[in-house]
């Protein structure tokens, strides 16, 4: 999840006088989970975003601001739902929604994908443009970097 706010996280668990391990224990998840959402090292799963926000008293939407240009990733994690819940949802395997999300496939009923996802038609068309957009800036970055690698003699 591209979008959740950590230091936001801490802020409000700060001004609730609510420490890491209590938090923790609130949401079922390890004080260096909390640690490491809050200093934003590492992004946290939907189900333990979902977890943290509830624990705080908070709505979801609260620790996950809306950006400028929303993923096909981005809307699912807002709903607090996995890769497979999705698919459950929809009624699709997991391997289909990470497809769709990363821009690989299409899909033949874009009005269900968007429901699912919580969407109109036209933010969908625009979440899976920007998915699809954000893979290809990530492929050319990394072959960019390859081939100057490659020019310098690296060999990682």
């Amino acid at each position: 999840m591209t979008s959740y706010d950590g230091a936001r996280a801490r802020t409000l668990r700060l001004e609730a006088r609510i420490g890491i391990e209590d938090l923790a224990t609130a949401a079922g998840v390890s004080p260096n989970t909390v640690r490491s959402a809050e200093s934003g090292h590492h992004q946290p799963r939907p189900r333990v975003a979902d977890a943290i926000a509830r624990a705080l008293g908070v709505d979801l939407s609260e620790l996950t601001p809306l950006k400028t240009v929303l993923t096909l990733r981005d809307a699912r994690c807002r709903l607090g739902l996995s890769q497979a819940e999705m698919a459950a949802r929809i009624g699709v395997v997991r391997q289909m929604v990470s497809q769709v999300e990363r821009g690989v496939s299409g899909v033949r009923s874009p009005r269900t994908w968007a429901a699912a996802y919580g969407l109109t038609a036209t933010q969908w068309a625009g979440a899976q443009k920007a998915s699809r957009d954000l893979v290809r800036q990530k492929v050319a970055a990394q072959a960019h970097r390859r081939r100057e690698q490659h020019l310098r003699g690296d060999s990682t």
